[in-house]
């Protein structure tokens, strides 16, 4: 009798701390939501896309490489408020505006496209209305070291508007050909990138790395071979913008050369890893 009472005591002692465990959680996730409609409330929320579309189409360039510049330089404005948010949710919140500034600059050189070259213009909306659809794959493949953080939005957000300025620069390099700007370069270069047809597997991914100096990298060969590693630029004065390439688990090492047309991985040391030595895997095009 008295060992079933007080099993009985237990069991219902225990319950009970059940049931106030469960008011404290959901007490807590309350707590924590009104938390965030707080700070939603006091984040910038402003609404810039009109004037981030009457930004672009005012600006007033002497070339295409100018142009560029300009619109990088809107983008580092909108950007800033991104980067002096409070907190990490404001940042998430502001992490869009780049990529509206890139997109709006990308259908800009469109429409000066129709203008100088009407007769290839409906291919060129074509291609970039198939691109397009492809923007947010590319964009989550190149932010998934990041997908479980709270930081992935922010993440994400800055891979999808660099494609809008990847689209940008090939338009302005196409229409400079075009308009015979023969003095015509980038205003900036980097080897990051989406390498590899959009609408396949195959891809090669390289972002900027939390070090400076450092790529993020992964090399997707199929469903089957995949490997994710860190890069450096090599010291080899002859290798342009070539990377060093070891894997996170240092069974690979390669090296992986890059420019807009295409990026290709040589594998150069393998220690029982889904590649041999001497194998090249190539991905066509940077977007």
């Amino acid at each position: 009798m008295t060992a079933v009472i007080l099993s009985g005591c237990t069991q219902g002692a225990d319950a009970a701390t059940e049931e106030k465990s469960g008011e404290e959680v959901i007490a807590s996730s309350e707590e924590q939501a009104s938390e965030e409609e707080c700070v939603a409330e006091e984040a910038n929320t402003e609404d810039y896309t009109d004037q981030i579309k009457a930004e672009i189409d005012g600006i007033a360039a002497d070339s295409l490489s100018d142009e560029l510049v300009k619109a990088n330089e809107i983008y580092d404005k909108y950007d800033e408020l991104r980067r002096n948010a409070k907190t990490q949710l404001e940042m998430n919140f502001l992490g869009h505006w780049g990529t509206l500034v890139w997109k709006n600059e990308t259908l800009r050189l469109l429409d000066q496209l129709k203008e100088k070259d009407p007769a290839n213009y409906d291919d060129f909306v074509a291609g970039y209305e198939e691109w397009e659809k492809y923007v947010p794959s590319m964009a989550e493949r190149m932010s998934s070291k990041y997908k479980d953080g709270s930081i992935y939005p922010t993440i994400y957000s800055y891979n999808e508007a660099m494609r809008y300025k990847e689209m940008a620069y090939g338009y302005a390099s196409t229409l400079a050909d075009l308009k015979g700007e023969v003095d015509f370069s980038f205003p900036d270069s980097s080897p990051c990138g989406y390498y590899g047809d959009y609408t396949k597997d195959g891809y090669l991914c390289i972002t900027e790395g939390m070090e400076a100096g450092t790529y993020d990298i992964v090399v997707h060969i199929d469903d089957s071979k995949e490997i994710c590693g860190t890069g450096t630029i090599s010291e080899n004065p002859d290798a342009l913008e070539n990377i060093m390439f070891t894997s996170e688990d240092g069974k690979v090492k390669g090296e992986i050369s890059c420019f807009a047309l295409e990026g290709a991985i040589t594998v150069t040391e393998s220690d029982g890893s889904v590649v041999e030595p001497n194998e090249t895997y190539s991905f066509t095009f940077r977007y």
